[in-house]
């Protein structure tokens, strides 16, 4: 991870954010938006959302925010400074951070899950190939990728289609690249990669897994 110290040339108006509040009566990750930025002062973002339910975080609430951009992922640490109105916008004024730290995008946090999910698969049959919908179960999962389990081999460096069924909030599927597949104990463990993802999509995904990260931190007190 590498911290950065010019916070300025990594952010701008109207970047998507994830916001994390760990502790309080409203502990969760949210959805919101940078609005404006005063240089080295403050930045006002949009009142945080939970599945278009607004999130009314008080002033001293302390926040965990991250962002993915072309360079990367970038999180950084602020509080709450004061609610304001900006005609029937609700905002947040918090604090402009010291730094920024970044993450490349091959190091995506990577969680657990167990999601039951479809995939759209090439197999052969008769010397022409045909697309197959298949079942699989994810393992685990991040901005970048996921681990499933099939019945049947996909081939390396195929494409595939990746449908979710509901169980990450506004994302139907993803298009992947199968980077790996192997036998294991009498199924086949394929790893893949996300591409041609829209940023949007990522940000779904992330908010997912960190999601899954906090749930998990929970079960282990």
């Amino acid at each position: 991870m590498e911290k950065l110290v010019k916070f300025d040339k990594f952010i701008s108006i109207n970047q998507k954010l994830l916001i994390e509040v760990k502790v309080g009566d409203h502990a969760g990750i949210f959805d919101s938006r940078i609005e404006d930025i005063a240089h080295k002062e403050h930045i006002m973002v949009s009142m945080p959302t939970d599945k278009g339910r607004t999130v009314p975080l008080a002033p001293n609430t302390r926040l965990h925010i991250s962002y993915v951009m072309d360079m990367g992922r970038f999180s950084f640490k602020s509080i709450v400074l004061d609610r304001l109105k900006n005609g029937a916008m609700m905002l947040l004024k918090i604090a402009y951070p010291d730094a920024v730290f970044r993450e490349e995008l091959r190091a995506f946090f990577r969680v657990d899950t167990r999601l039951a999910v479809k995939a759209a698969v090439p197999v052969k049959k008769d010397d022409i190939w045909l697309e197959k919908v298949i079942e699989a179960k994810v393992a685990d999962m991040s901005g970048g990728g996921l681990k499933m389990f099939t019945d049947i081999p996909v081939a390396k460096d195929a494409t595939i289609d990746i449908y979710f069924l509901g169980q990450i909030e506004k994302l139907e599927q993803v298009k992947a690249q199968v980077m790996r597949c192997r036998a294991v104990e009498g199924k086949f463990e394929i790893g893949v990669k996300f591409v041609d993802i829209h940023q949007t999509d990522r940000d779904r995904v992330i908010k997912y897994v960190f999601k899954r990260q906090v749930e998990q931190r929970k079960l282990l007190g």
